[in-house]
């Protein structure tokens, strides 16, 4: 079973001796352990959570090409791709709101920028299948929906094999315009839910929906609304947040640290002393993944260490962020910071969410509470 740990000890997932042995077992707020039915009462929770996803929405689209019936074309020298199927969903801050509905969160808000073209329609059209309420979503005749275009070949025996992925995607800085549509549904929307997910995709500057002036007003309604939970997860810009939760990597964690930093490993050491400095720059609490290992959580001066689930099978970790986020965030919106150690707890359920979805090959994973439950059993 799951044990934390403070700053003077780390074990690894399997549970193993800690450094100094300075090992205590978590509960909702006795540092003991979690049990079954304080689990089922956070995921009954969910139901009453109102949440609003803002960022870059993406549409995954999985063309699957049967190679068996290709021909070669009479114009061209080449062979034709016939697509016999075809597959879409909601990507990037899309995938936050696939999980978050699969964990039956009450009301899911987006509010992102998409084009005025057929993808975005298909967007549009998943997050409406999916529960999501999407009058925050602004579509721009100048933008482009972005788009990964993912290839599935199929040959003989029914044998399918993934394909270099077409990326659709905007490549100027996102108009003064459209910006100010954001930042005037922000404050339409943040006064009607609990929480504000903030999915920081794009890797260039001002090319995405978070611009510098967006992510500015973000950080200030943090600031206006206190009481709400702002979480942010972004590649490349994690450390320009302020008032804001924040959840980098060990290695986003370490390049918003130390900006010239070229390395290939951060360890849990240094992966602390990063989570020191960001939780020091932003003033609220930062939950920093270390792979295999788990989440460090920084919080009122503390360090916690919530170990990874271990798990021997084939793992697809594609979308384990955004899935450990849906958990997180709920469970935080659910309980008044002074229950327990409900950061802690947030992130337990964090983990046992991506546990699930890491499972799921070939596509973008959820988990369901009966899963989380049949998890937290088998830990147990």
């Amino acid at each position: 079973m799951n044990l934390w740990y403070t700053e003077r000890g780390l074990t690894d997932t399997r549970g193993q001796r800690s450094v100094q042995r300075e090992a205590s077992r978590i509960d909702s707020g006795k540092g003991m352990l979690m049990d079954e039915t304080r689990l089922k009462t956070i995921l009954e929770g969910f139901r009453e959570r109102r949440i609003l996803v803002v960022g870059d929405f993406y549409l995954d689209a999985y063309w699957l090409i049967d190679k068996t019936k290709s021909t070669l074309s009479l114009e061209t020298p080449w062979h034709t791709n016939p697509v016999v199927g075809q597959r879409y969903s909601p990507g990037a801050a899309g995938t936050v709101t696939n999980n978050l509905r699969a964990l039956e969160v009450g009301e899911v808000y987006t509010l992102g920028v998409i084009g005025e073209d057929g993808f975005g329609r298909s967007l549009l059209d998943c997050l409406q299948a999916n529960g999501c309420i999407t009058d925050f979503m602004i579509a721009a005749p100048d933008r482009v929906t972005p788009t990964y275009l993912k290839p599935i070949h199929r040959g003989y025996e029914g044998i399918e094999t993934e394909g270099p992925r077409f990326d659709i995607e905007n490549h100027a800085e996102m108009g003064a315009e459209v910006e100010e549509a954001v930042i005037r549904a922000l404050h339409q929307g943040v006064p009607m839910v609990e929480g504000v997910i903030i999915g920081d995709q794009m890797p260039h500057d001002n090319w995405g929906v978070i611009t510098d002036r967006v992510r500015g007003e973000i950080c200030r309604l943090a600031v206006d609304y206190p009481d709400k939970v702002f979480y942010a997860d972004s590649r490349t810009r994690i450390g320009k947040y302020r008032h804001v939760i924040i959840k980098p990597n060990r290695f986003e964690a370490k390049r918003a640290v130390d900006a010239n930093w070229t390395g290939v490993e951060v360890d849990v050491e240094e992966a602390k002393r990063c989570g020191r400095i960001l939780t020091e720059r932003t003033g609220k609490p930062v939950y920093l993944t270390v792979g295999e290992r788990g989440i460090l959580i920084f919080h009122d001066g503390r360090v916690e260490h919530v170990p990874g689930v271990p798990l021997d099978q084939e793992l697809d970790p594609v979308g384990a962020g955004d899935s450990v986020s849906a958990g997180i965030v709920p469970t935080l919106c659910g309980s008044s910071r002074r229950e327990g150690n409900i950061y802690v707890e947030a992130a337990q359920v964090g983990n046992l969410v991506a546990s699930i979805t890491v499972t799921k090959l070939g596509t973008t994973g959820t988990a369901s509470h009966a899963e989380l439950i049949e998890r937290f059993r088998a830990m147990a």
